[in-house]
């Protein structure tokens, strides 16, 4: 008998009963959507910014995902243009401190106070959503949106943040994320 003719019957043997011991588990995807649009599609004009000539009306998209990974306490929102500022990129919306049982937000409640859970500040120095307005003649800008699920409370981090410092509080905390893509232009 070989070496490798012994082996094979032993691998086989353990990895059966590694399969007993630690069974896969088949855990739901975490995906975030944006309700009846597949993903890297134009927004809608109304999701545009409506100052500046931008022709929008501010309304920030819907958004729904399903439940985030077991010892989930809340969820941020993050919506980011690495496009804008020739590159150097803009931050449109910041949402944190929303509890783990919200599956979803509707759409146009991103400028309101009256999203659950606290705003961070975005590029214009304000804590709600503010839409698309890349200059006229730019290529189509990337607009990402990222959903961290995470293991703070929803009160655990203070009002006001900017992108880079939710991403400093948030580190070692984000269980899972997921992002859609959206472009627009003028």
């Amino acid at each position: 008998m070989t070496r490798l003719t012994f082996l094979t019957p032993w691998l086989a043997a353990v990895a059966v009963a590694l399969c007993v011991q630690f069974p896969a588990q088949a855990q739901e995807r975490f995906t975030l959507s944006i309700p009846g649009v597949s993903d890297n599609r134009l927004f809608t004009s109304a999701a545009a910014s409506d100052a500046s000539g931008c022709g929008g009306k501010n309304q920030s998209p819907a958004l729904s995902w399903n439940a985030g990974p077991q010892g989930t306490l809340s969820y941020a929102i993050v919506m980011h243009d690495p496009d804008g500022q020739k590159g150097l990129g803009v931050d449109h919306w910041i949402h944190y401190g929303i509890k783990a049982t919200t599956r979803q937000i509707p759409a146009g409640v991103g400028a309101k106070s009256a999203l659950e859970g606290v705003g961070g500040t975005n590029i214009k120095g304000t804590t709600g959503y503010i839409g698309p307005c890349p200059p006229i003649g730019d290529s189509s800008h990337h607009y990402i949106i990222q959903l961290y699920a995470l293991d703070l409370a929803p009160d655990a981090l203070p009002a006001g943040l900017t992108r880079a410092q939710l991403m400093e509080q948030i580190k070692g905390h984000v269980l899972k994320n997921s992002s859609v893509v959206r472009r627009y232009h003028r």
